[in-house]
């Protein structure tokens, strides 16, 4: 059986499908609708994935293994859901096609390093283009250091999940659709009470905890760009490749409590 409705169509009912069944796809759902514009730019006629238009989609991510790797999973699944359907004609990437990551190792921060970048974040001024901006990135980045959380975890974190009279957060629909409750000391529940009425002064009914405006948060280009923004004003010397990043907060470290209370 061939497909009667387009390719964008069906991308969309395999995203709507995929949500009704628990997972949120935000990051899928980006590559496979740069897919579907691909597609639709260099072969508009076809109503169905195939190879040409795939392969030649993918080799656009030959300098980025994570993209690469991202891509192909859900082109892979976007055929087989559509095989699944009857649509005999669509092009199922075989299994195991999809690379192997070999991700760098994380950068483990000194106590002084982490003193340092907290006292750069502490020090960020107000400006009017970014209401908040002064408070959000010190919290969002303690946050991260302390509780070990993904930094999409973080700056999507919603207001209403955020329970610190209990001093526990919902992270919810992470991976997947699996959710997890991370619990908080008291020092950092504390810490994020003082931040919260400030921040509510700004946003008084917003709907992420770390808002960029009312009703959304931060890109994930944005945290990259202001900690490295941080991390140089408080190494102006340092030499800053592909490490360190916001991502490597999250690694354990014995003083992290500390070092946070110190710099809070």
């Amino acid at each position: 059986m061939t497909s009667n409705k387009s390719l964008r169509t069906l991308a969309e009912k395999f995203i709507n499908y995929k949500q009704s069944i628990g997972y949120i796809y935000e990051t899928h759902g980006h590559y496979l609708f740069n897919y579907v514009k691909h597609a639709e730019n260099h072969s508009p006629e076809i109503s169905l994935p195939d190879k040409e238009t795939i392969t030649s989609y993918l080799d656009t991510f030959s300098n980025a293994p994570g993209s690469l790797h991202n891509a192909t999973a859900v082109l892979r699944e976007f055929g087989k859901y559509l095989s699944m359907r009857g649509c005999t004609g669509a092009y199922i990437i075989p299994a195991k096609s999809n690379p192997m990551l070999d991700p760098d190792p994380p950068y483990f921060f000194t106590a002084e390093e982490i003193k340092r970048f907290f006292e750069a974040c502490d020090s960020i001024q107000l400006h009017k283009s970014f209401p908040g901006r002064e408070l959000v990135f010190p919290a969002l980045f303690r946050l991260l250091y302390c509780c070990g959380l993904r930094c999409k975890e973080a700056r999507t974190l919603l207001y209403e999940n955020v329970h610190l009279d209990d001093c526990f957060i919902d992270v919810v629909q992470s991976k997947g659709p699996k959710s997890r409750r991370i619990y908080v000391s008291a020092e950092v529940s504390l810490y994020l009470k003082n931040y919260n009425a400030s921040i509510c002064l700004l946003f008084p009914e917003r709907k992420y905890f770390f808002p960029r405006r009312i009703d959304s948060c931060y890109s994930s280009s944005a945290i990259d760009a202001n900690f490295k923004r941080f991390w140089m004003k408080a190494f102006p010397d340092f030499v800053l490749s592909s490490r360190p990043r916001a991502y490597d907060l999250r690694y354990p470290n014995l003083n992290k409590i500390q070092t946070f209370i110190k710099n809070a």
